[in-house]
């Protein structure tokens, strides 16, 4: 079975999820709405949906809904479509908390299978111009359907989603929340308070480096999409706000007493449950192996290195560049898929020159 897909919401989710569906075998015809008349514009002209349609006209022909707006708009949103539903139709969405879009959900016709979803992914580049066809691959994307959905819909659901290259996991709503409180809105509020720790004090600014602007990067995400996304999700987060109040209180405790055994178990502790997490940050790429180089700042220098790791049949899995002074040179890390593929790829870079390492 191939399906229709409406994707309502063509912001960075949207149109990638768009770019990503259109042409696959599950997928037939992809069509989208936006308020925004350019963003729907834009949409076409990169080729994330076939054709710009209203709520009504999308929601009737559609096989597959994915809501991709801001949660305050799943409301008003539901309300216009449900009237035009074919029965057996799917839909789902990509909100960050899912107990409040699955109490949403109750209000759509019985004969309308009702899935929460969440791809874990984003990029730094928001709305239609971040929009990227690999966004997904490798990311968890979290499916919590409703109890009355059939195996048949859930399993076509999960497939077409596969497509995009993202890992489904299914889990209850109440579950997904509470991790997303852990490993999510509670960085983003740590950041936001960190950030308001330098008090936007210039001197304060000009010091931060690789480490602040690491810890802080997810404090410029927009204020509006956050809000939803914490008051949504509030009384986990009061819970986990408390705990992770209590582990600062432990920390500063430590400080105070001058306790270098209770502050090295704290921080030796952390480190072994960080280095658990998948080398890559999307959470499920298979792990690989760094190579650090330095090289010179000059045109084609980065597919010169792909140039020599590709005599050698090594292929680049990962790439950042870390460091560039300009018209000097820079480091650069390459990912590559083995220890034994690094080792090798050190020796084919030092013998062009080039001087690397593993790392």
């Amino acid at each position: 079975m191939v399906a229709n897909v409406f994707v309502i919401g063509l912001g960075l989710i949207g149109g990638s999820l768009g770019l990503a569906l259109r042409g696959t075998r599950p997928v037939k015809t992809v069509n989208g709405f936006d308020i925004d008349p350019q963003t729907l514009q834009q949409a076409l002209q990169i080729g994330a949906i076939d054709a710009g349609v209203t709520l009504t006209v999308g929601a009737a022909e559609a096989d597959v809904i994915i809501i991709c707006a801001p949660l305050r708009f799943y409301p008003g949103i539901i309300e216009e479509i449900k009237p035009y539903l074919k029965p057996g139709c799917i839909v789902t969405d990509v909100g960050s908390t899912k107990q409040p879009v699955m109490q949403l959900f109750k209000d759509i016709p019985d004969n309308v299978y009702c899935v929460g979803g969440h791809p874990m992914a984003g990029a730094e580049i928001k709305g239609i111009n971040g929009a990227d066809r690999y966004l997904f691959e490798n990311a968890v994307y979290v499916l919590t359907p409703e109890d009355n959905i059939p195996r048949q819909q859930l399993d076509y659901l999960s497939n077409l989603l596969s497509a995009t290259g993202a890992r489904i996991r299914i889990m209850p709503a109440s579950q997904h929340d509470q991790l997303v409180a852990t490993v999510s809105h509670i960085p983003h509020l740590s950041a936001v308070a960190l950030v308001h720790l330098t008090g936007g004090r210039e001197e304060n600014l000009m010091m931060a480096a690789g480490g602040f602007r690491d810890t802080t990067r997810i404090a410029s995400s927009t204020p509006e999409l956050w809000e939803d996304i914490l008051f949504s999700n509030r009384d986990i987060l009061l819970d986990k706000l408390d705990e992770l109040i209590a582990q600062l209180a432990e920390i500063k405790s430590a400080l105070q007493a001058g306790d270098n055994g209770a502050m090295h178990e704290k921080l030796s502790r952390a480190k072994a449950i960080r280095d658990l997490i998948p080398r890559a940050s999307r959470g499920l790429m298979p792990g690989f192996s760094d190579i650090i180089c330095i090289v010179p700042d000059r045109p084609g220098i980065i597919g010169f290195l792909g140039s020599i790791l590709d005599q050698h049949n090594i292929n680049i899995v990962d790439i950042e560049i870390l460091r560039v002074r300009e018209g000097d040179g820079g480091t650069i890390r390459l990912g590559v898929p083995s220890p034994e593929d690094a080792e090798q790829a050190v020796q084919a870079l030092l013998a062009q020159n080039i001087k690397a390492w593993v790392k």
